[in-house]
């Protein structure tokens, strides 16, 4: 059998070398979410006073928890989340891993609820204060966000805070990573407030080849006004030089090979990404209970890299590459929104109700140089890598895409009663889409191509929710909602611009709170049916033009459950039980009826800490985790027989604060070194044994 790295068509080269890095690209846009830090808690104006007095003690139980990692990190992030299953081999490397939620890849990147277009940007989580996961519609009615998607992850970035301190920290640990970071709060005046993170990192991995350096620094400042007003401008800037890893083909003899082994050719896979944005933020309250929040967003991005036409496995011992390309692609994105949001009442029944306009703007071009002669199969027991690579006389192809949309939004969340809350809302995006494809030579699409494709449609997405509380401490919910998802690089004959996926998903559960044992139970149920999913054209057998009418389904359950028996000691659990699969399909061979990759049917997480806060060991933290995905499927379509083996991952941590200004911790992730192989197309190794020791420092 032979894996496919880089299909036939030109635009989706992008999409492809997502996925060659292990990160799923499900392209959630922005289109859909609105603004998930708008659905606040309605309350009356005669409860507002008691809830900022209850809220004030949560915020400072979460600072002083938080204290211990000052920022999210990569080996643990989304991990106690049920419903989520990170789909990458984890590693204590800065950035954040990708996810799957209820089944369905989530890679858009949300930043502080704006997102970057169709493109995952590694985030670094030096610049990240905290991590959202929103899961379906439910969300909404718990004052997060809009819902009716699978899921997504939204970054909340470091402000300034103007509290005056400076942070450094110095991490060493497993495959010669090496890593510094700062954080920089202060104030130079009343009025305004500075903030810069910063971060340098070199690291290299358990495959030959690979490795990566780069760096980042984001600095932030806002103006207090007098009236109130804040105004905050934040950069950023980002770049590394890497050699990535390709995973291997996804054919059963892989999973013997050594984990050290590397299937491509590092002379031609050096990348150089990197990329700018800034973000305005003004925020303007009119009163107590109303306030006009508006955000301009500009993202910039940019990378070279390479790849092979014909990457695969030749069926006997040897890895096929093919003819060598290298890709130079640019992106552009501008978000800017204008929201208003309040509280009111009418009568006993209280509304918190926000209205939100959005303009929408992605570019994405790019340009692929093709060599015309073939590199040699690399051979799986005595690899001989290439040296060089010619690109002289080089076949060539561009193109460009280009999408965007004009928004309304709205949801109103009403407190019937003291038992009773309903939620209704609703987005309408008028959506544009315009791509063109040059491929004169035919070497990417198979025949010579200058395609144009167009259009531009409406569509609305409705949400709904309900919420009883029979006690203070119980919630009971159900909830409904509906999505977009843009089909972004897919192309019809027709040369129209096809429709978005939508997802439809509802969902049912409960919340329960045992204050005098500090315990917390959440249970809950979902449905989730995506639409319109692009498959190939059956009379188009090249792949470059595709047909709208797959679906893919997935329904499951999801616990998490918290307790702190005892001052200091912790525990966690989260469990994930779910069947995703395809239900609609035209492909040969079909994948009617398939498991979609990346989606076990169960996922447990158990975590437990304990901190010693008295006594000869007063400063002392312990920690353990368990993490467990149930076997997977190795490829779509299924094939029977070739499954992965379950994930399994035991951690430890210890750590130590010496003092108020001086703490060490050390980490240690699959401390039984299992293999925990994952599926985004190729087959991907995950981390072996690995640890590392970071020491902060506060002033």
């Amino acid at each position: 059998m032979t894996a496919v790295k880089v299909p036939s068509f030109v635009f989706s080269l992008e999409l492809e070398w997502f996925r060659q890095k292990g990160r799923d690209v499900a392209l959630l846009s922005a289109l859909a979410l609105g603004n998930p830090a708008l659905g606040e808690e309605a309350t009356s104006s005669k409860e507002a006073s008691a809830t900022v007095e209850r809220d004030g003690e949560t915020q400072k139980a979460k600072a002083k928890e938080k204290e211990k990692h000052d920022t999210p990190r990569a080996q643990t992030l989304g991990k106690d989340q049920s419903g989520v299953f990170v789909n990458s081999s984890t590693s204590d490397s800065g950035y954040s891993p990708g996810f799957v939620m209820r089944g369905f890849p989530s890679s858009l990147a949300l930043y502080d609820g704006a997102s970057h277009g169709f493109t995952s940007d590694d985030v670094n989580l030096t610049t990240v204060d905290h991590v959202e996961f929103y899961k379906g519609p439910s969300a909404m009615l718990f004052g997060k966000a809009l819902g009716g998607y699978g899921g997504a992850a939204n970054y909340i970035r470091k402000k300034p805070m103007g509290e005056g301190f400076a942070r450094a920290t110095a991490t060493l640990g497993s495959f010669a990573m090496r890593r510094l970071t700062f954080d920089i709060d202060t104030s130079f005046s009343d009025n305004l407030l500075f903030r810069m993170t910063g971060f340098a990192q070199t690291r290299e991995s358990f495959v030959e080849f690979v490795r990566s350096r780069g760096f980042n620094f984001a600095p932030a400042a806002t103006l207090v006004l007098d009236n109130g007003d804040r105004l905050t401008l934040r950069g950023e800037y980002r770049a590394s030089r890497v050699v990535f890893r390709d995973g291997v083909p996804a054919s059963p003899i892989f999973l013997r090979v050594p984990r050290e082994f590397y299937a491509g050719a590092p002379v031609n896979e050096h990348e150089s990404p990197h990329g700018a944005e800034f973000a305005l933020t003004y925020e303007h309250a009119f009163d107590a209970d109303w306030k006009l929040t508006s955000v301009i967003d500009y993202n910039l991005g940019g990378n070279e890299y390479g790849w092979f036409l014909n990457w695969g496995f030749d069926g006997r011992r040897a890895i096929t590459l093919g003819q060598p390309a290298r890709s130079n692609f640019a992106t552009r994105n501008f978000d800017a929104q204008l929201r208003l949001d309040g509280r009111f009442d009418t009568g006993p029944v209280a509304h918190s109700v926000f209205l939100g306009l959005e303009h929408w703007d992605y570019f994405y071009g790019h340009n692929e140089t093709i060599a015309r002669d073939a590199l040699q199969p690399i051979d799986i027991g005595a690899p001989a890598y290439p040296q060089s690579v010619d690109f002289s006389n080089a076949y060539w192809s561009n193109g460009a895409a280009r999408a965007w949309s004009q928004s309304v939004y709205a949801q109103d969340l009403i407190d019937l009663s003291p038992q009773w809350r309903i939620l209704v809302g609703g987005r309408y995006d008028l959506l544009a889409q315009r791509e063109t494809v040059h491929d004169p030579f035919g070497v990417m699409s198979g025949q010579p191509i200058h395609n144009l494709s167009k259009g531009i449609t409406g569509y609305f997405s409705p949400r709904a929710g309900v919420l009883f509380r029979p006690y203070d401490d119980t919630q009971i919910f159900a909830a409904f909602g509906r999505s977009l998802i843009p089909n972004i690089s897919v192309r019809l004959k027709s040369g129209d611009a096809p429709p978005p996926q939508q997802d439809t998903q509802y969902e049912i559960g409960f919340k329960r709170e045992f204050t005098q044992w500090k315990t917390s139970v959440e249970v809950g149920l979902f449905d989730v049916t995506r639409d319109h999913v692009a498959i190939t054209d059956p009379a188009n057998p090249g792949s470059f033009y595709s047909l709208v009418t797959g679906q893919q389904h997935s329904h499951g359950g999801e616990v998490n459950v918290s307790v702190e028996p005892l001052p200091g000691l912790k525990a966690s659990a989260a469990a994930t039980f779910l069947h995703a699969q395809v239900t609609k399909d035209s492909n040969t061979p079909s994948q009617l009826g398939s498991d979609l990759i990346g989606a076990p049917r169960r996922v447990y997480n158990f975590d437990l800490s304990y901190a010693f806060d008295t006594g000869d060991l007063r400063g002392l933290s312990l920690g353990a985790s368990y993490y467990y995905a149930s076997r997977t499927e190795a490829t779509q379509p299924n094939v029977r027989g070739f499954t992965l083996a379950p994930q399994q991952i035991l951690g430890a941590s210890v750590g130590y604060r010496f003092d108020d200004h001086w703490s060490l911790d050390v980490s240690a992730s699959n401390l039984t070194n299992r293999p925990n192989f994952t599926s985004g197309g190729a087959l991907y190794y995950g981390e072996p044994r690995s640890i590392s020791a970071t020491l902060s420092a506060k002033f």
